[in-house]
C-alpha cells in the first residue's frame, strides 16, 4: 500500500491510499499512545503489519512537517 496525499480525503492529509487512515493517526498511536506495530494492527484491521511500517516510515520522513500538522491540529 502506498501513501497518497488528495484534497478530497482528509483534507490532503497523507493516508494509506484506499483506506482513509492517516498517517499521523498511526504515528500517534505508535508514538504517544504506546502501541507497538501489532497492535496497530487490532486498532485498524484493515492494515497489514507492513501498511503500519509504510506509514511510519512515511512519517519519519516528513517528521518535522506532519508534528506541525499535529501542532495546528490540536491548538
Amino acid at each position: 500500500m502506498k501513501i497518497v496525499q488528495e484534497e478530497e480525503h482528509s483534507n490532503g492529509a497523507p493516508t494509506l491510499e484506499g483506506t482513509g487512515i492517516r498517517v499521523v493517526d498511526i504515528a500517534v498511536a505508535y508514538e504517544h499512545s504506546g502501541y507497538d506495530p501489532d497492535e496497530i494492527t487490532q486498532l485498524y484491521p484493515d492494515l497489514s503489519l507492513s501498511d503500519v511500517h509504510t506509514a511510519l516510515a512515511y512519517y519519519y520522513e516528513h517528521i518535522d512537517e506532519l508534528r506541525t500538522t499535529l501542532k495546528e491540529r490540536t491548538s
